[in-house]
């Protein structure tokens, strides 16, 4: 009876530590001119674009009065947990960082900058449903 107790205490501890644990959560880093040119291209080193770092990275200029762009949000949200690890995403407020959306012509948002590698990128304007979104990152970033 007493290993019986003891099985049973031991199943219970283990299941509440199970389900106390959640998944990290993941968030879309914000970027200012600083951070940037750390972690996507320094453009006072490199005249002509040069990604920094070799994960795929996605970066999103938006602006916090744009209803498309709030839209998008949870979609771009929802791709970083499945790619986690294989895919960056950054968002770019455009009206804090006007050089930046000017470096990429940015002239409406939402705007998409898909950087699949060192040399290259690809810009997408306008909102997208979550299965296109995820269709566009399979074809920039994961095509065979």
């Amino acid at each position: 009876m007493k290993k019986t107790i003891q099985l049973f205490m031991l199943c219970f501890i283990l299941s509440s530590m199970t389900i106390a644990q959640k998944p990290a959560k993941v968030e879309i880093q914000e970027l200012n001119l600083q951070s940037f040119k750390q972690k996507v291209w320094n453009f006072d080193k490199y005249k002509i674009f040069r990604r920094e770092g070799n994960t795929a990275i996605i970066l999103d200029f938006y602006a916090t009065w744009c209803r498309p762009c709030k839209m998008l949000a949870p979609h771009l949200k929802a791709i970083q947990e499945k790619y986690n690890g294989k895919l960056i995403i950054y968002e770019i407020d455009v009206d804090k960082e006007p050089e930046l959306a000017q470096r990429f012509n940015v002239t409406a948002m939402p705007t998409l900058v898909f950087i699949p590698s060192i040399m290259n990128y690809k810009t997408e304007l306008g909102y997208r449903e979550l299965d296109e979104l995820d269709k566009m990152v399979k074809s920039q970033f994961f095509q065979k």
